[in-house]
């Protein structure tokens, strides 16, 4: 059950003092913390094992490969309609931001001022699991530092923009805006169907997913196509899809995807998730990559 952090023994002293204010403001705080027993099996090294380890170091990585989060969202009722807020999220092994931005918003959409979710990651995406999809995705991760507007059209589409600056994502001179992604969503007939584009100094990425559900089962299919800039560099593509199927307080899910072009590979994900009360989870993954190696995942999530 995720906290609210109220605002009323600070607006009681500001009153005290003479301050009226001017806004109202509620904050929530929120966490998810995971752990539990991972082996590798590398197709030319014998099994690994890492029981509950935070720090795998040791392992080859330099944090926890279960990306436990905490973060806080906060927001405030303005004059005329409007809305402004916050949102930090950090991972807990090593303090390394996943979201850090504060955003304005009213009838016709959102602006986000700084680190977020991908709009172009969000569209493309069909990764369904919990923690290991995605070996092969041309997205470059899900968030990114810009400047975002997202529309509110109140019908079945709507559409987001990103702006980012080539210091960070393109050519490295600081001088203006060189990189930008855009998406859009369409819901229709049960379905949702999302497009994307990302263009950068180095490169131009397009795809798309659809998803849908038939009763128990739930469905989502996509691409994406990688097409660099460089004279002679080849393309790369890549497609998949993910199904789940619900039983009772659990999940069965399946994810597939498979590369070709500017570097071939094939990966595919089973997985089940079964729910012990609220906030709480139990999730077996087992992931194998072609000719890399299989990891196998028996976790426990705790959320708040």
């Amino acid at each position: 059950m995720k906290r609210v952090i109220t605002t009323s023994v600070v607006a009681g002293l500001l009153g005290a003092l003479g301050y009226v204010p001017v806004a109202s403001a509620e904050g929530t705080l929120y966490g998810s913390v995971r752990s539990g027993i991972i082996v590798e099996d590398g197709s030319d090294s014998d099994a690994m094992w890492d029981l509950g380890s935070v720090d795998a170091t040791d392992l080859g990585d330099s944090n926890d490969r279960l990306w436990s989060r905490i973060g806080v969202k906060a927001s405030h009722e303005l004059d005329n309609g409007m809305t402004a807020g916050l949102t930090i999220e950090k991972r807990l092994d090593n303090f390394r931001t996943r979201h850090q931005n504060v955003w304005l918003g009213g009838d016709m959409g959102r602006i986000t001022l700084g680190q977020q979710g991908s709009p172009y990651h969000s569209a493309v995406s069909w990764d369904g699991t919990n923690f290991m999809g995605g070996e092969f995705a041309l997205s470059g991760g899900s968030r990114k530092q810009g400047v975002s507007f997202a529309s509110n059209l109140g019908g079945p589409f709507d559409f987001k923009a990103l702006l980012m600056d080539d210091a960070r994502y393109g050519s490295g001179k600081g001088e203006g805006v060189d990189a930008f992604e855009l998406s859009g969503s369409l819901a229709a007939g049960g379905m949702n169907i999302n497009v994307g584009y990302a263009d950068n100094d180095a490169e131009s990425k397009m795809g798309a997913s659809v998803g849908g559900s038939f009763g128990s089962m739930g469905w989502e299919v996509g691409f994406e196509t990688r097409n660099p800039d460089m004279s002679g560099a080849e393309d790369t593509n890549r497609a998949g899809l993910f199904v789940d199927y619900s039983i009772g307080s659990g999940a069965v899910y399946f994810y597939y995807e498979g590369q070709s072009g500017g570097g071939d590979g094939k990966s595919w994900v089973a997985g089940y998730s079964h729910g012990l009360g609220s906030g709480v989870k139990v999730i077996g993954e087992h992931r194998d990559i072609k000719d890399s190696g299989t990891r196998s995942v028996l976790a426990v999530v705790v959320g708040f």
